[in-house]
C-alpha cells in the first residue's frame, strides 16, 4: 500500500486503565487476521497474540452470544481500511476513536456484510462506492453466532466489485446468492431496515423524524412476535378492503337506484321515436334537393348575364370609333399650358432668391440694434452699480462703528468639551440603533437575495418539469442524464447564441433524428459517443470562443468540432439505384434530419455520404459487389457492420475488413416519461415554495424590528437638536466676539476696495457710450441697402404676375375643352363601369355554380338514382320554395318532443344491467358480513398483545427517565383505520412542565437524542434482534444527559441473557461506569500503522503498562 495508512481495531480486557477515557483496563490483544490472495477463499481464523483466554474460557464467551449475534467481523480494502478484524462481546460493545478512524465504516461493514441495501446507511447509493481508493474489490466478512443445535457459526462473506458495482457472496465458504443471504437474516430476525434496531450515524435524524404510525410499525417488528407484525398488516388490509368494498357498494346502489327511475321515465320516448324518424327523412332529402335548384337557379342568370356582357362591349366600340379627334384637341392645349407653368416656376425662384437677399439684411440691421441695446443695458448696469457701490460704502461705514461699539461688551465663557460629551451620549445610542440596523438591513438582504434564489431555483425546476411534457424536453431530460457536461454546455449555447458569428448548433442527439425507424440502430452503429454529444461549429472563431467558454470558464469536457463545407457539397459516389442493386436502402446521411450544418459535419467526419444502410442482410454476390467497388468504405445491415481499409501502398489487393454485430442504438429512440424525476421535481417545487414562505416570514420580521427602532429614535433625535442648537448659540456668541478685530479690519480692507471700484465704474461708463456711438453709424448704412434690395423685390414680383395670368388663360382654355368633351369622356367610362360590373357578376355566379355542384355530388355520392330522385324531389322549384317546404316539415317536428334513437336500445340495456347490479348488492353485502367477523376476530387477538407490549415499554421507558429525575410515558393512540394506530411518546425535562409529545419543535436536540436512547433502551429487554447498532447518538446531549444515558445504558445492555449493543462515539466523558459485561473497541488509524504482519507481534497489554507507568511517574 502505497501510503502505508492502516486501521486496526483492538480489543481492551484487563483491569488497567485505557489511555482514552477513564474506563478500567481489560486484558488488550491485537485482534489481526491476513487474508488469502484468492479473495474467493475463506479468510483464515485470527490468532492471538498474546494473553489469549483458555479454550474453556472461550467456549463460555460464546455461550454467552444469542443467535445471529455478531462473533467477529473482517473488513478488507474496504473504505479506510486495507485490512482489521474485530472480536465484539456478547453485551454492550463501545467502539470509540478519533473521527476519521473509521467507526461508522464498521457500521456500513455490518450493513452491506448481511446483505441490506446501501440506501439504509444514508450514504452513498452504490455498494462499489464502499471499496478503498485505488483498490478493484473489498472484502466483508461477517461470522454470526448459531443455534446452540449447530456445531460451528454462520460465516457471511461478500466481496465487492467496484467496476461495475458487482457482489459476491459465500455462507460457511460454500457460493451462494444474495437471496440465500436474506432468507438467514429473515430467519435470525436481523433487521438493518428497522431504526428500532439499526440506526447510523447518517439516519440519527431520521429516526427523530419518524411519523408516530411508522414507530409503531418499527417497535412492533422490533419488539413483538413476528405474528403480530402480520397480524397488523392483515388488520390494515382487511380494513382497507372492508372500506374500498362499502364504498363501492354504496356507488353501486346509488346507480340501480338512479337507473330504476330513469327505465320508468323512458317507456313514452319510445313510441315517438319512428314517426320523428319519417320527418327527419323528408328534411333531410328536401334540403339535398335544394342544391339541385340552387344549381339550375344559377345557371339560368349565368345565361342572361353573358347575353349583357356582350351587348355593352358592342356599344363600347361605338363610342370609342366618334370620339377620337375631340380628344387630340384636348392633348395639344395641354401641352401648351404644362410650358407657362414651367416659366411661373422659374419665375418663382428669382422672386424667392431676392426675398432671401432682403432677409439677409433685415437680420443684419436687427443684429445691429441687439449691440446697440446690449450696449445700453452695460451702460445701465454700470450705472446701477455705481448707485449700489455708493449705497455699500455708507453700509459699510455703519458697520465699522457697530463692530467697534460690540467690542466693548464680552459674552459668557464658553466650554465645548462638556457640550459635545452630552451630544455624543445621545449620538451613541443612535450609532447602537444605526449598528442594529445595518446588521437587520444586512440579513434581510441576504433573506431576499437567498428569496430571489430560491424563486430562480423554483422557476428553473417548474421549466424542467414543462419541459419533461414535449418530446424535446424529454431529450434534454435524457441527455442530462447521459452526458451532464453536454447538458450543461446546451443551456449555456441557448442562452448566449446571438454571442457568434454563425449559428452554433448543439449536440445531435437532440436536434437531429432518424425518418426511417427501422434503419435506427444501424445508422446509430456508424457513429460514437461523441458523435451524439458533440458542438458543431461553422468558423474558426466561432470554435476557439466556444472552447474558451466551455473548457476555461465552465470546465466542462466536451467534443466541439468545426465543419465549413456545404452540406451539398457532399454527395454519394455510387447512385442511389445502384446501391440498391447491391442489397442496401440506401446511404446513411439521407434517412437522417437536421440542420444542413450538424449533416454536413457528420459527413466530413463519419462519411456518413458514403456509408450504406441496409433493411436485411446480403448475399455474397452483394458483399463482392460493394467490396470490389471501392467507394463505400462501410455500410450497415441488420444483424452486422462491415468496414474495408485499403493500404494502396500495398497495391489493390491489399484490403482488411472488419466486422461488428450491431447492437440496439441507446440514442435515437422514443423513451418513456421518468416518472420518478417528475415526482421528484414536484417535491423540490413543493419544498422550494416552503423555504420561500420561511423567508418571507423571517424578511417581515426583520423589517418589523427595524421600524420599530425607527420609531424609538425621533425622541432621541430631538434631545440631539435641542443641545446642539443651545451649543451653538453659545459657541457663536464666543466666536463672534473673537473675530470682531479680524471683522474690523476686514471691513476698512472693504471700504477702501469700494472707493476703488467706484472709480473703475465711471471709466466703462465712458467707454461704452463711444461704442454706441459707431455702431449707430453702421446700422443707418445697412438700411439704406435695404432700401435698394426692396426695389429689385417689386420687379421680381411684377414678372412673376404677368406669366401667371398667361397661365390661368391657358389652364381655362384646357378646362373649356374638357368641359365640352366631358359627356363623352364620362360615357366611356360609364361603360367600361357597365363593363367590369357584368364581369364580377360572372365571377361569383361561376363560384356560386362551383359550390352548388359540390353540394349536389356530396349529396348523391355517386349513386344516378339519388339524383334523378333529387332532381324530381326538386322540379321546377326555387331554393325559396323548398325552404317554406321545409319549413313546414320542421314545423311538424317540432310538435313532437325530440327522443334520442338510442333510448330503446339503452331501455333494454338498463333492465340487464338492474338485474346484474342486485345480484352483486347482495354478494357484497354477504363480503362485508365476512370481512368484519375476520377484523373482530383477529383484533381479539391483536389489540390485547399490542397493549402488553406498549405497557412493557411504557413501564421501561418511564423508570429510565425516573432515574434522571425526569418523567416518560409512551402510549398508543387508537383508530378505525388500523393504519392510523400510532404511538405516542410524551416526555417532561424540567419540574415545571407537563407532559410534551416528542416532536422536533417542542424539545431540543439534546432532549430529542436523550429519548431517543431512552426508547431504544426500552426495547432491550423485549428485542426479537439478536443485536442493535447505534452510532454518535450522544453527540447532542450535554456531560449531564450523556453521564446519566450511559449510566442506564450500561445497566440495561450488560444484564444476562439480553442482546448484544454497539455503541459507536468519537469521544466519552470520563470516570463513566463500566461493568465486566462491556467490551471496549479502540479504532486507529493512520500512515504510522504497522502492517499487517508486524500488528500480530504487537503487544498492547505491554503498551498500556508503558503508558500506566508514564502517568505514575509524571505524578510523581
Amino acid at each position: 500500500m502505497s501510503s502505508h495508512r492502516r486501521s486496526r481495531v483492538r480489543s481492551e480486557r484487563n483491569d488497567g486503565h485505557s489511555p482514552g477515557p477513564s474506563l478500567p483496563k481489560r486484558s488488550a490483544y491485537v485482534v489481526n487476521g491476513a487474508s488469502s490472495d484468492d479473495d474467493n477463499k475463506d479468510v483464515s481464523r485470527s490468532k492471538r497474540i498474546k494473553n489469549s483466554p483458555s479454550q474453556d474460557d472461550r467456549l463460555r464467551t460464546v455461550s454467552e452470544f444469542q443467535t445471529g449475534a455478531i462473533t467477529r467481523i473482517l473488513v478488507k480494502d474496504f473504505v479506510t481500511y486495507e485490512h482489521a478484524e474485530l472480536r465484539p462481546g456478547p453485551n454492550l460493545n463501545m467502539v470509540i476513536g478519533p473521527n476519521g478512524t473509521g467507526k461508522s465504516s464498521l457500521v456500513c461493514a455490518i450493513c452491506l456484510g448481511l446483505g441490506f441495501h446501501p440506501k439504509h446507511l444514508g450514504r452513498a447509493s452504490n455498494v462499489g462506492e464502499f471499496v478503498k481508493h485505488g483498490k478493484e474489490f473489498a472484502i466483508v466478512e461477517i461470522e454470526l453466532q448459531s443455534p446452540p443445535e449447530e456445531r460451528s457459526n454462520y460465516v457471511i462473506r461478500l466481496q465487492i466489485r467496484k467496476e461495475d458495482n458487482k457482489t459476491k457472496w459465500w455462507i460457511n465458504g460454500d457460493d451462494s446468492i444474495h437471496k440465500d443471504v436474506k432468507e438467514l437474516m429473515n430467519r435470525l430476525h436481523i433487521q438493518i431496515d428497522n431504526l428500532c434496531q439499526f440506526l447510523p450515524q447518517d439516519r440519527v435524524a431520521e429516526f427523530a423524524g419518524l411519523t408516530p404510525v411508522q414507530l409503531l410499525h418499527e417497535t412492533l417488528r422490533a419488539a413483538a412476535p413476528e405474528r403480530m407484525t402480520k397480524w397488523h398488516d392483515q388488520l390494515k388490509e382487511l380494513h382497507k378492503k372492508h372500506k374500498d368494498l362499502k364504498s363501492t357498494l354504496d356507488q353501486r346502489a346509488e346507480i340501480l337506484k338512479n337507473y330504476e327511475a330513469r327505465q320508468q321515465g323512458s317507456q313514452a320516448d319510445v313510441d315517438r321515436l319512428r314517426e320523428r324518424e319519417a320527418i327527419q327523412t323528408r328534411i333531410h332529402d328536401l334540403g339535398r334537393a335544394r342544391a339541385i335548384a340552387d344549381y339550375q337557379t344559377i345557371r339560368r342568370l349565368m345565361a342572361e348575364t353573358k347575353q349583357r356582357k356582350h351587348e355593352a362591349r358592342g356599344r363600347l366600340r361605338e363610342l370609342e370609333d366618334v370620339s377620337g379627334p375631340t380628344l387630340q384637341a384636348v392633348t395639344r392645349k395641354k401641352e401648351y399650358r404644362d410650358s407657362i407653368d414651367t416659366v411661373v416656376s422659374e419665375r418663382k425662384r428669382g422672386l424667392k432668391d431676392a426675398e432671401v437677399a432682403c432677409d439677409k439684411l433685415l437680420q443684419t440691421i436687427e443684429a445691429q440694434d441687439e449691440q446697440i441695446k446690449h450696449l445700453q443695458n452695460k451702460k445701465d448696469a454700470e450705472n446701477n452699480l455705481h448707485t449700489t457701490k455708493r449705497s455699500d460704502l455708507a453700509k459699510i461705514r455703519r458697520t465699522i462703528t457697530d463692530l467697534e461699539a460690540r467690542l466693548q461688551n464680552k459674552p459668557p465663557e464658553f466650554v465645548g468639551s462638556e457640550w459635545n460629551q452630552k451630544i455624543r451620549q445621545q449620538e451613541h445610542l443612535l450609532r447602537d440603533n444605526e449598528a442594529e440596523k445595518r446588521t437587520l438591513r444586512t440579513q434581510f438582504e441576504e433573506l431576499k437575495e437567498l428569496n430571489m434564489r430560491k424563486m430562480r431555483e423554483k422557476s428553473a425546476v417548474e421549466k424542467e418539469l414543462e419541459a419533461l411534457d414535449s418530446q424535446d424536453g424529454q431529450k434534454l431530460a435524457r441527455l442530462k442524464k447521459l452526458h451532464p457536461d453536454a447538458a450543461k454546455g446546451w443551456e449555456w449555447l441557448q442562452a448566449h447564441q446571438n454571442e457568434f458569428e454563425k449559428e452554433v448548433f448543439g449536440p445531435p442527439m437532440l436536434n437531429c433524428s432518424v425518418t426511417e425507424k427501422g434503419l435506427s440502430d444501424q445508422i446509430q452503429s456508424l457513429l460514437g459517443s461523441d458523435d451524439f454529444f458533440c458542438f458543431t461549429c461553422q468558423t474558426r472563431n466561432d470554435h476557439k470562443k466556444l472552447s474558451s467558454q466551455f473548457f476555461k470558464k465552465l470546465s466542462i469536457s466536451v467534443t466541439i468540432r468545426t465543419c465549413g463545407s456545404e452540406f451539398a457539397s457532399f454527395k454519394p459516389s455510387i447512385p442511389k439505384e445502384q446501391v440498391r442493386e447491391m442489397g442496401l436502402a440506401g446511404y446513411a446521411i439521407e434517412y437522417l434530419e437536421g440542420p444542413d450544418p450538424v449533416l454536413a459535419m457528420l459527413c466530413s467526419e463519419k462519411r456518413l455520404h458514403m456509408s450504406g444502410v441496409g433493411f436485411g442482410d446480403i448475399n455474397n454476390h452483394q458483399y463482392d459487389l460493394i467490396a470490389n467497388s471501392g467507394r463505400i468504405p462501410s455500410w450497415v445491415t441488420a444483424v452486422s457492420l462491415y468496414r474495408i481499409t485499403r493500404r494502396r501502398e500495398y497495391g489493390d489487393g491489399a484490403v482488411s475488413t472488419f466486422t461488428k454485430r450491431v447492437v440496439p442504438g441507446r440514442f435515437w429512440t422514443d423513451q418513456p416519461v421518468d416518472h420518478a424525476e417528475r415526482t421528484a421535481l414536484r417535491r423540490r417545487i413543493n419544498e422550494l415554495n416552503d423555504e420561500v414562505e420561511e423567508l418571507k416570514r423571517q424578511g417581515q420580521e426583520k423589517k418589523a424590528r427595524v421600524q420599530e427602532i425607527d420609531n424609538s429614535e425621533e425622541p432621541i433625535r430631538q434631545r440631539i437638536d435641542a443641545l446642539r442648537k443651545e451649543k451653538n448659540e453659545l459657541q457663536r456668541a464666543a466666536t463672534q466676539y473673537a473675530t470682531l478685530g479680524d471683522k474690523i479690519a476686514a471691513e476698512k480692507k472693504s471700504l477702501e476696495d469700494t472707493q476703488k471700484e467706484l472709480a473703475d465704474c465711471r471709466e466703462r461708463m465712458f467707454e461704452y457710450s463711444a461704442q454706441e456711438d459707431q455702431l449707430i453709424l453702421k446700422k443707418a448704412r445697412s438700411v439704406l441697402e435695404h432700401k435698394e434690395q426692396l426695389s429689385e423685390i417689386r420687379n421680381a414680383h411684377q414678372a412673376l404676375l404677368e406669366a401667371q395670368i398667361r397661365l390661368i388663360e391657358a389652364r381655362s382654355d384646357v378646362q373649356n375643352l374638357e368641359e365640352r368633351n366631358a359627356r363623352v369622356m364620362q360615357e366611356l367610362e360609364e361603360k367600361r363601369a357597365e363593363i367590369n360590373r357584368v364581369e364580377a357578376e360572372i365571377a361569383q355566379l361561376k363560384t356560386r355554380a362551383n359550390v352548388a355542384k359540390e353540394k349536389i355530388e356530396e349529396a348523391v355520392n355517386g349513386a344516378d338514382d339519388q339524383l334523378a330522385y333529387l332532381t324530381a324531389l326538386a322540379g321546377d322549384k326555387s331554393v325559396e320554395d323548398i325552404d317554406i317546404e321545409i319549413g313546414a316539415e320542421s314545423t311538424k317536428l317540432e310538435l313532437i318532443h325530440g327522443v334520442d334513437p338510442a333510448i330503446l336500445r339503452q331501455y333494454e340495456k338498463r333492465a340487464q344491467d338492474i338485474l346484474k347490479l342486485t345480484q352483486e348488492k347482495e354478494d357484497m353485502n354477504t363480503r362485508l358480513e365476512s370481512y368484519n367477523g375476520k377484523i373482530q376476530s383477529l383484533k381479539e387477538k391483536w389489540e390485547p398483545a399490542v397493549d402488553e407490549v406498549i405497557r412493557k415499554i411504557n413501564d421501561a421507558f418511564s423508570y429510565n427517565f425516573e432515574q434522571i429525575n425526569c418523567a416518560g410515558e409512551v402510549g398508543i393512540h387508537k383508530d378505525e383505520d388500523f393504519e392510523q394506530w400510532s404511538i405516542e411518546i410524551k416526555v417532561k425535562f424540567r419540574e415545571n412542565e407537563t407532559l410534551q409529545q416528542l416532536n422536533q419543535h417542542r424539545q431540543s436536540g439534546g432532549e430529542r437524542a436523550v429519548s431517543t436512547i431512552f426508547y431504544l433502551m426500552a426495547l432491550q429487554s423485549m428485542a426479537q434482534a439478536p443485536f442493535r447498532v447505534v452510532d454518535e447518538i450522544n453527540q447532542g446531549m450535554d456531560p449531564r444527559n450523556e453521564r446519566m444515558v450511559h449510566e442506564r445504558m450500561v445497566e440495561i445492555a450488560c444484564r444476562e441473557h439480553t442482546s448484544q449493543y454497539f455503541l459507536i462515539t468519537p469521544k466519552l466523558l470520563t470516570n463513566l461506569r463500566y461493568d465486566e459485561r462491556m467490551r471496549v473497541l479502540c479504532i486507529a488509524s493512520g500512515e504510522h500503522m504497522p502492517a499487517a504482519d508486524d500488528a500480530k507481534k504487537l503487544d498492547f497489554e505491554n503498551l498500556l503498562s508503558k503508558a500506566r507507568q508514564r502517568l505514575v511517574s509524571s505524578a510523581a
